[in-house]
């Protein structure tokens, strides 16, 4: 068995690997709170080629271990839309999708959706309700005031409270939930800007340090110039690893050429 052409593919795979995440982070460069990622290579089992030199090992290429994501503050955003909300800090916010499943995110680009009658909640652009410290979805308040109550003769005798459509921003904005996890690290980046909780993380509970910033957003942590250096250098590992399939399938077909 040619080893060599079984190292140069493994790197391939690998290198592959490695341009797809590089190319997702680069892809996500505009998503509001998205952590880039990062790819951990390490090397694959050594073996003793000879039972007579123990200390002649032969290495069979590179996996990806493990993928990282980065966990760092990215830039504000002042959007100026009154739903739009950042946390400067390591919280996150809390949404529950269709199917009762729960996810922390980071991106707080909300919007409300009519429910039914007068009953308004907080979602997320998917359609998400965005969930407050109990765990609950968030009902919509709007501003009361007051107008006066007039007779048949048209004189006041008094005053009466009605809700108006005005949102009250103040009001929506303490009903947010804020949620921490004791290692961020821990977390499992999914679809759609969510991280998933697992073991690692611990369970989410509710923030001590509740900070929130209205009418911005968190950017993408994403570095396009490093990305692009990362994604050049991945590339040219992959071609020097095709070259070394390239290069040990040709040595093989001399070989068998040679003994035929």
């Amino acid at each position: 068995m040619n080893i060599s052409f079984y190292t140069g593919a493994s790197g391939m795979i690998a290198q592959q690997e490695g341009m797809n995440i590089y190319s997702h982070n680069i892809a996500n460069v505009n998503t509001v709170g998205f952590k880039s990622l990062r790819p951990s290579f390490a090397d694959c089992v050594y073996t003793v080629q000879r039972a007579t030199e123990e200390e002649w090992q032969t290495g069979h290429g590179q996996y990806i271990m493990k993928t990282d994501f980065m966990w760092e503050q990215g830039m504000f955003y002042m959007s100026d839309q009154p739903l739009d909300y950042a946390i400067p800090n390591d919280n996150f916010f809390m949404v529950r999708d269709e199917r009762g499943r729960e996810y922390l995110t980071r991106d707080g680009s909300f919007q409300i959706s009519h429910i039914n009658n007068d009953h308004w909640e907080l979602v997320t652009a998917r359609g998400e309700f965005v969930l407050d410290n109990e765990k609950n979805h968030i009902v919509v308040p709007f501003v009361e005031e007051e107008r006066p109550v007039m007779d048949e003769d048209g004189n006041i005798t008094g005053t009466e409270r009605y809700m108006t459509t005005k949102i009250d921003y103040d009001a929506l904005t303490a009903q947010i939930g804020i949620f921490a996890v004791d290692n961020n690290w821990g977390l499992d980046q999914n679809e759609d800007n969510h991280f998933a909780v697992t073991p690692r993380s611990g369970e989410p509970v509710v923030a001590e340090d509740r900070e929130l910033i209205r009418e911005a957003l968190e950017m993408s942590t994403v570095d396009l110039a490093s990305e692009m250096v990362h994604l050049i250098e991945t590339q040219r590992s992959y071609q020097f690893s095709a070259r070394v399939v390239t290069t040990s399938d040709e040595m093989m077909n001399i070989a068998n050429n040679l003994r035929g």
